[in-house]
Parts: C-alpha cells; structure tokens; sequence
C-alpha cells in the first residue's frame, strides 16, 4: 500500500470523527467501504494510530449516547441493544451502564403526561418498548396513582 492512500484513510477517519463519534468497529468498516484497498495489517496500523493518539475514545463516545438516550426517555435495554448494533464491545457497553448514574427524570414527566390519556397497560407496554424492565415499568406507574 502506498502512504499516500494511509494518510488519505487517516484523514477520512478523522473527517468521520469531527461530525460525530464512531465505535471503532463501525469507523473502521465506513475506512473499508471507502478505501477498500486497505489490507488487514493498514487497518490495525490505523486502529492503533486512532486509538493511541486519543481520536477515538470508545468508552466516552458510547457514554455520551447512554447520556443523550437516557433524556429521550430510552430505557437501559434498547439503548445496549442500539449500542450494540452501532459496534460497541460488550465490555465497553456494560462499563457505561455499571458507572453512569441513570436519571429517570425525563421519563417520568413522559409517564405523566400520557397517564392524562392513555390506560396504565399502555404506559406500561410504552415503557416496555422503550427499554425498561418490569420492575422499572412498575416502579414508574406507581408515581402516577
């Protein structure tokens, strides 16, 4: 492989970057579909290049989609599912979910609004679909009594 073709990869990978965070997984597949003469060892030179000198930070990156999601009233389920899909490790995922503190604020106030109209099934079932658990479904219909 040329160098050229290296630094041409280098700056699409951070072009990608500068408009929005990226799993490593998922950069290096969008390099690949971009440059597909990119051999197996260019792509890990260009792993560790973006990884050492902190262009990609997987860890924040899936941190700060937890936080977003979490003020969208995602429950924690859909939002590892969509972690997951967007190639995140499992590792990483279940570090952001064991350390960043979940506020249920958002959805409360959601929950509220909607006990003005709809039955506490489909609040629950909407609650469901949003990712939360039984127990938190049921945690949160017992504030709108």
């Amino acid at each position: 492989m040329e160098r050229n073709t290296f630094k041409e990869a280098f700056a699409y990978a951070l072009s990608l970057l500068g408009k929005r965070d990226y799993s490593l997984s998922a950069l290096e597949r969008k390099v690949k579909e971009h440059f597909p003469e990119l051999g197996e060892e260019e792509l890990e030179l260009l792993r560790r290049e973006l990884l050492s000198s902190g262009y990609v930070n997987e860890l924040e990156s899936a941190r700060r989609y937890f936080l977003r999601k979490v003020e969208k009233g995602w429950g924690r389920r859909k939002i590892a599912y969509h972690l997951r899909a967007l190639g995140f490790p499992d590792e990483v995922i279940k570090e952001v979910e064991l350390t960043t503190p979940f506020d249920y604020t958002y959805i409360e106030r959601e929950v509220l609004k909607l006990s003005r109209r709809k039955s506490r099934e489909q609040i629950k079932r909407f609650l469901l679909q949003r990712g939360f658990s039984f127990s938190e479904a049921n945690s949160l219909l017992k504030k709108i009594k």
